[in-house]
C-alpha cells in the first residue's frame, strides 16, 4: 500500500486569524474506493442502499484488472453495471472476521456490586456484546493483488457496530474505558498498540480503519485512551514505550490543524477541523454530489462536510449557517469550544505523564501550553454577556450563543475553570441537562440532523456525569446516569437491542435523522453504561414506562435465557 504526502499550503488572512490548509496526510491513490470513474459510476447508481458498502467491498482481482474491466462495459446499462460488481467484487467486510478476545471472561466481581437484579442482566449481557463486536481483520481470502480498504491491523479490536464493521478513531475511547472495567486489559493494549502503528504509518490517526478516511481524522481521544489504560494498569513500561506516540499525535494537530485568533489584542493558538477536499465523501458520495451541485460552491460544501465528519458531530446545525439547510454548512469559519477543551486536556496529560518518566523539560512545555490555552478558552470561547461558552466564528469575531448545544459545557468536562461560578451556565443549560426522559439531547433544536434535538448520545453523557462529580454535585450526576441507563435498558428489555443513539423524548426508542438508519451494536453506548453502572452500582434502579413494561411472557423469559448464558454456563461448569 502506498501514500503520497503532498501537502497545500495557503495562508490566510482576516482581520481575526491566519491558519494552514492541507490537502491531505497519508492520501489514498485508490481508483476504486476513494476517487475516479467507476466509484462515480456506482455511486451514482444507487445499486447500494447505503454508499458505504460498495467502498467495504474487497476486489476478487487486482485493481488495474477491475479497472480493465469496467473499461469494458456498458456503465449507463444497470444489469451490466451490476453484473460486473457481482463479478469483481466479494460482499461488504469479507475481510474482517470475528477474533476471539482471549481475556474475556464473566466479570463475577463486576456483577455482583450491582444491586438491582435486572441492571445485572444488562451489564452481562453488554459484557457477552464484545464478544459478538470483536473483529481482526483477515486477507488469507484475498489474491495476493487484491484491493482492500482495510488497514490490515495486527491486534483484535471493537467496532461501534451495524454498518460501522471497521473502528472508529474517538468511539474507541469509551470502548477502552469501558474493557478496562470488564477486567480486559490486554484487548485495550492491543488496540492502543493499533493506533500506534496506524500513527507510525501514516503520520496520524484517521476517522476510522479504512484508506478512504486518510484525509481526516476525529477528535482527538487518544492520549485519553493511554490516560485511562496507565491510570488502570500503572504500566510504567508501556507509556515509557510509547510516550513518543502521544507527542506525536499531539504534534499532528498542532502542525497541521492550528489557526491563530487574534483577540483583544492578543494571539491564541487554537485548532480547528479542517479537511480540504474537490471530492464527495467516498462513503456517503452520492449524498455529498447531489448536496454539493445545489450548494453553489461544490468543492467547498465538500471540504465541509469532511470537516464536520472530521469533528465525530456529522452533522449538527452547529456548522450550518441555516440551521435547516446543510447545503450552508460552514465550518471551516467555525473554531470549535469542545476541540480546544479536549487538547486543553491532552496537554494537562502529556504534562503528567512527562513528569512520571522525568522528562521535566518537556513537562514544563505542556504546562506552558495548557496555561495559555486555559487563558484561551476563556478569552476566545466565553460570551461575557450571555456568560456562557460556545463555539467560535471567527468570521463574524463573534460565540454562537443562539441556540444550546451541549458541547458548550465541554471546558468544565475538561477541568477549565470558567469566569464566572459554573453554577450560572449550568443553570442556562438546565432544560437539556434535566427536562427530557432519555438524557441529554445534543441540542435544543430539531433539525432532523442526527446531532441535534431530540437525539441523545452517549458520549457527552459520561463526560457531563463526571464533571458533575467532581464538581461534588452528585444527585445531579446520578439523575443523569440514570435517566441515560433507563431509556437503554428498556429499549433493551423491551429489543434486545443496543442503538447508538436515543430519542430524548421517547423512553427506550432510538434516534432518527441523518444519513443513514439507526445502528445496534453499539460501542460507546455499551461502554458508557458499563461506566454508569460500575460508578453507581448501588444507586441505579431501572424505571420503564408502561409501554416498556408490557411485553409478553414469552420475551421476558427469552430475554432473561439470552442475559444469562454466561452466568448459567458458569455454574453448570463449577458444579
Amino acid at each position: 500500500m502506498k501514500f503520497s504526502f503532498i501537502l497545500l499550503i495557503l495562508i490566510i488572512n482576516t482581520n481575526y486569524c491566519h491558519f494552514q490548509l492541507i490537502d491531505s496526510i497519508g492520501k489514498c491513490l485508490s481508483k476504486i474506493f476513494c476517487h475516479g470513474e467507476l466509484l462515480h459510476t456506482v455511486q451514482m447508481s444507487g445499486m447500494f442502499r447505503d454508499s458505504k458498502t460498495f467502498v467495504d467491498m474487497p476486489t476478487r482481482y487486482s485493481e488495474i484488472q477491475v479497472l480493465h474491466k469496467f473499461s469494458l462495459i456498458d456503465r449507463t446499462n444497470f444489469t451490466e453495471l451490476q453484473q460486473f460488481i457481482e463479478d469483481n467484487f466479494l460482499p461488504s467486510g469479507s475481510d474482517i472476521v470475528t477474533a476471539e478476545l482471549i481475556d474475556w471472561h464473566q466479570p463475577l466481581s463486576f456483577l455482583t456490586r450491582i444491586k438491582n437484579f435486572n441492571l445485572r442482566h444488562l451489564a452481562n449481557s453488554l459484557h457477552s456484546r464484545w464478544r459478538k463486536l470483536a473483529k481482526k481483520f483477515d486477507d488469507t481470502n484475498l489474491c495476493s493483488r487484491c484491493k482492500t480498504s482495510a488497514f490490515l491491523t495486527q491486534n483484535a479490536f471493537i467496532v461501534p457496530g451495524g454498518r460501522f464493521i471497521e473502528y472508529y478513531y474517538w468511539d474507541t475511547y469509551w470502548i477502552v474505558e469501558a474493557l478496562l472495567i470488564s477486567g480486559m486489559t490486554q484487548t485495550a493494549k492491543g488496540i492502543l498498540l493499533n493506533f500506534f502503528d496506524i500513527l507510525q504509518l501514516n503520520g496520524f490517526i484517521p476517522n476510522g480503519a479504512q484508506i478512504y478516511y486518510l484525509n481526516r481524522s476525529q477528535p482527538p481521544l487518544l492520549i485519553h485512551m493511554a490516560y485511562a489504560y496507565y491510570k488502570h494498569t500503572s504500566d510504567i513500561e508501556f507509556l515509557k514505550n510509547n510516550i513518543n506516540f502521544l507527542d506525536k499525535e499531539y504534534e499532528f494537530w498542532m502542525n497541521y490543524k492550528s489557526i491563530d485568533v487574534f483577540k483583544n489584542g492578543e494571539k491564541f493558538t487554537l485548532n480547528q477541523y479542517r479537511v480540504v477536499s474537490d471530492k464527495p465523501r467516498p462513503e456517503s458520495y452520492k449524498e455529498d454530489y447531489l448536496n454539493g451541485q445545489e450548494s453553489g460552491n461544490a468543492s467547498q460544501y465538500y471540504s465541509n462536510v469532511m470537516s464536520a465528519a472530521e469533528s465525530g458531530w456529522d452533522f449538527s446545525s452547529r456548522w450550518f449557517k441555516d440551521p435547516m439547510d446543510i447545503r450552508t454548512i460552514f465550518i471551516d469559519k467555525i473554531v470549535p469550544v469542545d476541540l480546544n477543551s479536549i487538547l486543553y486536556r491532552n496537554e494537562k496529560i502529556l504534562q503528567e505523564f512527562h513528569l512520571l518518566l522525568s522528562n521535566e523539560q518537556k513537562a514544563n512545555k505542556y504546562k506552558n501550553l495548557a496555561d495559555l490555552r486555559h487563558k484561551a478558552i476563556n478569552s476566545v470561547f466565553w460570551d461575557p454577556v450571555v456568560k456562557t461558552y460556545g463555539d467560535y466564528n471567527y468570521e463574524m469575531d463573534k460565540v454562537q450563543t443562539k441556540y444550546l448545544y451541549v458541547t458548550d459545557l465541554a471546558p468544565l468536562w475538561f477541568n477549565v475553570t470558567p469566569p464566572v461560578d459554573d453554577e450560572h451556565l449550568l443553570k442556562r443549560y438546565k432544560s437539556i441537562l434535566f427536562d427530557y426522559v432519555s438524557g441529554i439531547p445534543a441540542s435544543n433544536i430539531n433539525t432532523h440532523q442526527q446531532w441535534d434535538f431530540p437525539n441523545v448520545w452517549a458520549p457527552y453523557h459520561h463526560w457531563t456525569v463526571d464533571y458533575l462529580i467532581r464538581s461534588n454535585r452528585a444527585s445531579q450526576a446520578l439523575n443523569i446516569a440514570q435517566r441515560f441507563v433507563n431509556t437503554v435498558y428498556c429499549g433493551w428489555k423491551k429489543t434486545m437491542n443496543i442503538y447508538e443513539k436515543y430519542d430524548a423524548e421517547r423512553q427506550g426508542e432510538y434516534g432518527q435523522g441523518g444519513e443513514y438508519v439507526v445502528q445496534e451494536g453499539f460501542g460507546w453506548t455499551n461502554g458508557v453504561v458499563i461506566s454508569f453502572l460500575n460508578s453507581f452500582s448501588n444507586e441505579l434502579i431501572p424505571s420503564c414506562d408502561a409501554n416498556t413494561e408490557n411485553l409478553s411472557s414469552k420475551t421476558n423469559i427469552n430475554h432473561f435465557l439470552f442475559a444469562n448464558l454466561g452466568i448459567i454456563y458458569f455454574i453448570l461448569n463449577k458444579f
